[in-house]
């Protein structure tokens, strides 16, 4: 079951087809609604909108749900606890690049935290596909549009990381947090194997 979340940034990039559930967050809602993108969710606090936009929301939506101003979470966040509570297990965001930095660092901190729960989250944007992979054995499709792929540790350090399918593989290699070794990969083919023992890696996938 895949979800779409689409968040309110500036610099919003789409694919031409979101097929799956639907879901946009504050100012993201009134922009599918301005690409005549069906939602089946408007979630946020609203506070980004007019009244005559958060209207037009309410009646293009199927469901509009209004969180507080004040709260403890961002809208983005609430928006991935609704669909995972739901059942969605592979979540793609759109529109939460290019815009305020720290909503962009709170993102990443949802990639990880929903990793180590067994949700699947990516970031996409026109340039970049990122995710992150908790320890095993993984199988990582390469979007045939992206020519680097990057690979960094989050908390201390992967361990035993290899890497097979790219111009400089990997092989048992113990990454650590502070490490750029493996920005700027190749792949060389659609699919390639990453398996690492410990910790959680961030693989982000980009084009210039």
């Amino acid at each position: 079951m895949v979800a779409h979340i689409v968040c309110g940034s500036p610099y919003l990039w789409l694919p031409t087809n979101l097929a799956g559930y639907v879901v946009g967050v504050d100012r993201g809602a009134l922009k599918l609604i301005e690409k005549n993108v069906s939602l089946d969710v408007a979630i946020g606090d609203f506070d980004s909108v007019s009244e005559v936009e958060y209207q037009l929301i309410r009646e293009r939506a199927n469901l509009t749900l209004e969180l507080p101003v004040d709260k403890d979470v961002t809208d983005c966040e609430a928006a991935v606890a609704y669909v995972a509570e739901k059942g969605y297990h592979q979540i793609y965001l759109y529109g939460t690049t290019g815009g305020r930095l720290d909503h962009q660092f709170a993102t990443m901190g949802l990639l990880l935290k929903y990793a180590q729960r067994g949700v699947q989250i990516y970031v996409k944007d026109a340039q970049n596909k990122i995710s992150v992979l908790t320890s095993g054995r993984h199988h990582i499709e390469v979007d045939a549009t992206k020519k680097y792929i990057s690979f960094f540790a989050l908390e201390h350090m992967v361990k035993n990381l290899t890497v097979r399918g790219v111009k400089y593989p990997l092989n048992g290699y113990d990454l650590a947090v502070d490490d750029s070794l493996c920005v700027s990969n190749e792949p060389l083919k659609r699919e390639i194997g990453v398996s690492f023992d410990s910790g959680c890696l961030m693989v982000v996938q980009s084009v210039d």
